[in-house]
């Protein structure tokens, strides 16, 4: 939000042009797993079944380009075969295998004839386990353009059309809609949004919008000054003004109260603040970046002018089941950071290609943030195993995650049999995340909000006090996710609210959320 900016542009579908043809896709192999991390997203480009030849794909050959494009170098598995599987393009790909006993496995199957993988299949992408160690991904794509980074972990084609997207909309002031599945990374983009952008040494404040009660929004977003009312001991900067000169991320807006969206639609309107108590309004400028994990349109729980205001720009963020490229840089990248947190050597954990390869079906209702945490209990099962394996717990993890389903709109009597011991249960049945509470019981998140505000015993994350954030603390030992099961709240609203609070904690961060400092 900035004003007298001809950059202020509010249109729904506000798209820089862009005239520039398709780039050609080519078959490609990318590694998903190998004894080596570093080889981890490395790819092969096979121009060479373009003009009818063939390629040998063995640990001699071909070569491999790295993710970041510094060195190339054939895959090297000394447990691959030096008898290479042949591919030809006859109308898809046609694998043949290698002469005497094959160990290649063509999704999960082994090879003993050749095999045809139809153009299609090459869509998603078809997985090659050519070792215990080592799987690929056999797929389509389009060549490798430099695109920063912008912290996001993967490079899928999908994935860096984000990255350009993000790239474009840095430098101008209108505000951004990132929309996606729950777990996505939305946050994470839009940080890349701020860092890109020219307000990158001005503050980031990220809020969870859906958890501002009414009654205390117009102090939570403007402020309020001493004596205001009851409680207001001292004067205090709303979100708007402690985010003056950056970027204000409201997440969660599809769940956010009619009250506060008027609220937000007259401060996006106007660019003025207004504490609470305070006759004197004061201009801001703030970049705002909103996300939401619901398909907002007119009908929505949005409202229509409050939705073209946030929209200046739209990112949508593919799922990870669109994007199988990203699956082993994501593996790779959560294993590293989990490895550490357990204080295991980085080089210790390898991945079996076919644990690989089941992951590579599995629909991923809950996108990266769910591989994350299929990661951690991964590293928790190997116990010191140098072998991430399968075992009971992702036996029992693949096997109980079932597809999204739509929230329903519950009639008052739905609401009235959802008793706070039932919604209690839910919660811990589902460590307090608010959006699988919200799956399982079979409603709106917006509505499990409202059941916890009219609630005598639950409360959400922006209800804890300081006190008991500093003695959850001490007890959990900076672990944000025990202090959540310990406070008996959303671990995601917990690290927003300790965001917003200016405090934080050094626990476990979700794909969406990085590591905040100490609590003072």
């Amino acid at each position: 939000m900035s004003h007298g900016s001809h950059h202020d542009i509010d249109t729904l579908r506000f798209q820089p042009d862009d005239d520039s043809t398709p780039l050609r896709r080519v078959v490609c192999l990318t590694v998903l797993s190998h004894p080596q991390p570093e080889m981890v997203g490395a790819r092969a480009f096979l121009h060479q079944l373009e003009v009818g030849r063939v390629v040998a794909l063995s640990r001699l050959s071909p070569e491999f380009t790295a993710a970041d494009g510094t060195w190339k170098q054939p895959l090297g598995d000394p447990y691959a075969s030096r008898q290479p599987t042949l591919l030809a393009w006859r109308d898809g790909v046609v694998l043949t295998p290698p002469i005497g006993e094959s160990r290649v496995l063509v999704a999960g199957q082994p090879m003993a004839m050749p095999r045809r993988v139809e153009t299609n299949a090459l869509e998603t992408g078809v997985v090659l386990e050519l070792s215990a160690r080592t799987a690929l991904l056999l797929h389509l794509r389009a060549p490798v353009q430099e695109v920063a980074a912008c912290g996001l972990v993967g490079g899928s084609e999908a994935l860096d059309a984000v990255r350009q997207q993000i790239l474009r909309a840095a430098p101008f002031a209108v505000p951004v809609l990132v929309t996606g599945e729950t777990g996505v990374g939305k946050e994470l983009v839009a940080r890349g949004l701020h860092d890109a952008s020219p307000r990158r040494d001005g503050p980031w404040i990220a809020v969870n919008v859906a958890e501002i009660k009414a009654e205390t929004a117009a102090s939570v977003l403007f402020g309020h000054v001493r004596g205001a009312f009851a409680g207001a001991i001292q004067d205090h900067d709303g979100l708007f003004a402690r985010a003056d000169g950056g970027t204000l991320f409201l997440d969660e807006i599809g769940d956010m109260a009619p009250d506060v969206q008027a609220m937000l639609l007259r401060v996006l309107e106007t660019g003025e603040v207004q504490r609470v108590g305070e006759r004197a309004v004061r201009k801001v400028d703030v970049r705002v970046v909103a996300a939401t994990d619901q398909e907002l349109d007119e009908r929505g729980n949005v409202r229509t002018p409050l939705l073209y205001r946030l929209a200046g720009y739209h990112v949508r963020v593919p799922p990870l089941r669109q994007r199988l490229e990203d699956l082993g840089m994501l593996l790779s990248h959560f294993r590293a950071e989990e490895m550490a947190a357990a204080g295991r050597p980085r080089t210790h954990g390898w991945m079996s290609a076919r644990l690989v390869g089941e992951l590579a079906t599995h629909k991923w209702p809950g996108n990266a943030r769910e591989l994350r945490n299929l990661v951690r209990t991964l590293v928790i099962q190997a116990d010191g195993d140098e072998r991430l394996g399968r075992g009971f717990a992702l036996d029992a993890w693949l096997g109980n995650v079932q597809e999204v389903a739509p929230a329903r709109t519950p009639s008052d009597q739905t609401l009235a049999q959802l008793s706070d011991d039932a919604v209690a249960s839910a919660l811990a049945r589902n460590h307090w995340s608010m959006a699988a509470t919200a799956r399982e019981l079979g409603i709106a998140r917006s509505t499990l909000y409202l059941l916890i505000d009219r609630s005598t015993t639950l409360r959400t994350a922006s209800d804890v006090t300081t006190t008991e954030l500093r003695a959850a603390w001490d007890r959990a030992g900076g672990d944000v996710d025990a202090m959540a099961q310990l406070l008996r709240v959303s671990p995601r609203g917990l690290r927003l609210a300790l965001r917003t609070m200016g405090l934080g904690g050094t626990g476990t961060a979700s794909d969406e959320h990085e590591p905040i400092g100490p609590l003072p």
